[in-house]
């Protein structure tokens, strides 16, 4: 597909294999796997790589699957699939892939806070960038804001209970694909990196500030 190096797989076994010899930008998945779940398959390259994916789903355009596709897909296609979209939409996943993994790893010493707006629905960071939140964002950075206040590790659990009164029937990947946009969208708007990260079996923590007006 035009400047694209493209590697065909056919099934989710082939996939897995070449990722382990030649990685890859972006995945595209279709939804007619022969030997795998897609859902299943999307969620494992999500929780163990920071790789773009993309669902093709012949029902999407019937009303069916695409929702769910929808929650852990940066986008998702009807199939017959319109190639220019797709090509368009692989470009711009490629360009803010780029973007992120150039942003320096921290904010240069002597630079103001990050901050989260007082009543929780605008983030502003230490360059003046204002980034509005969704209802989602806003719950989980409150949570982190308050909770984490002095440098304490907030647990998943915690922040999946600022999204819904029942933790045990609540798909943890979708607080991991939360956090994943939050960061992709922090990453159009300013060149400094989330200052948010994930401490392994515990949850994660971030530096962010409340703000006193």
């Amino acid at each position: 597909m035009r400047q694209f190096a493209i590697v065909e797989c056919a099934n989710a076994t082939a996939l897995y294999r070449n990722l382990l010899s030649a990685p890859c930008d972006i995945a595209v998945i279709a939804s007619d796997l022969p030997d795998d779940n897609p859902r299943t398959v999307a969620l494992h390259l999500r929780q163990h790589s920071d790789i773009g994916i993309v669902m093709l789903d012949a029902d999407i355009a019937n009303g069916g699957q695409s929702e769910s596709f929808h929650d852990f897909a940066d986008a998702c296609f009807a199939k017959p699939v319109d190639l220019d979209g797709l090509a368009a939409v692989i470009t711009a996943m490629h360009s803010l892939q780029h973007h992120m993994r150039a942003m320096p790893t921290r904010t240069s010493a002597g630079q103001p806070d990050w901050e989260l707006a007082l009543d929780g629905w605008t983030l502003r960071t230490p360059d003046g960038a204002s980034i509005d939140l969704s209802a989602p964002e806003r719950s989980v950075l409150m949570r982190l804001v308050n909770t984490g206040a002095g440098g304490h590790p907030v647990s998943h659990d915690s922040l999946i209970g600022s999204l819904t009164s029942d933790v045990y029937d609540f798909d943890p990947h979708r607080l991991e694909m939360l956090i994943y946009r939050l960061r992709k969208k922090v990453a159009v708007m300013s060149p400094l990196p989330l200052p948010l990260r994930a401490v392994r079996g515990m949850g994660y923590l971030c530096t962010i500030i409340r703000a006193n007006n």
